[in-house]
């Protein structure tokens, strides 16, 4: 298991793996590096990579969020449609078992 460290931004905690990062270089936004630095002043524990990585990995969770949910739109495979149904029916069973009757 990697060791683990935290990362505040915001009010939130992103626990992140101490692994061998990359190095990058970007181009943004004036505003926003300034941003980054005040938070980073403010917070000295963290540093601008800390604050980068953690948007980043909100980034990365709204992308997997958009991609589950366009799977719940894509239109069911018959075999899903019965897998789906035959679950219903267990759970119908299960909710009118008798030993639910009290």
């Amino acid at each position: 298991m990697y060791p683990m460290r935290k990362v505040a931004v915001s009010k939130m905690v992103y626990p992140l793996k101490e692994v061998h990062k990359v190095k990058v270089s970007v181009t943004v936004d004036p505003a926003l590096l300034k941003a980054v630095d005040k938070f980073v002043r403010e917070h000295p524990e963290l540093d601008r990579s800390s604050v980068v990585n953690a948007a980043l990995l909100l980034w990365y969770g709204e992308q997997q969020e958009t991609e589950i949910a366009a799977q719940h739109r894509a239109p069911q495979s018959t075999a899903e449609r019965e897998e789906r149904e035959a679950w219903h029916r267990v759970q119908v069973a299960a909710i009118e078992h008798p030993s639910r009757k009290g």
